[in-house]
């Protein structure tokens, strides 16, 4: 398996779902994904999310759950890591 990076997110626990709190087995999900997905990783721009709610944000109806984690791994970005200018430079735009 795959050994990815802590996550910098505030809250998020690698035994607990990030959006429901179910404990258990977590699924990794990377908040930029594509072209960026790696980037992601690099930085620990990750959340740990059952396998339902990894579904349901991979589903038709995730958009407004992927906005919401794009607009908090943006912040903690900026807040732990670099500028705005910067996070435009790796991630190609702004979310916030």
């Amino acid at each position: 398996s795959i050994k990815h990076p802590k996550s910098i997110i505030f809250d998020d626990v690698e035994e607990v779902c990030y959006l429901c709190g179910k404990y258990g087995h977590m699924e990794v999900h990377h908040i930029f994904g594509g072209s960026v997905r790696q980037i992601s990783d690099k930085y620990g721009l990750i959340v740990h999310l059952c396998p339902t709610c990894h579904g349901k944000l991979h589903g038709k109806h995730g958009d407004n759950t992927k906005q919401m984690l794009h607009i908090i791994g943006q912040q903690a970005y900026e807040e732990q890591i670099g500028t705005r200018e910067q996070f435009i430079e790796e991630f190609i735009r702004s979310y916030l």
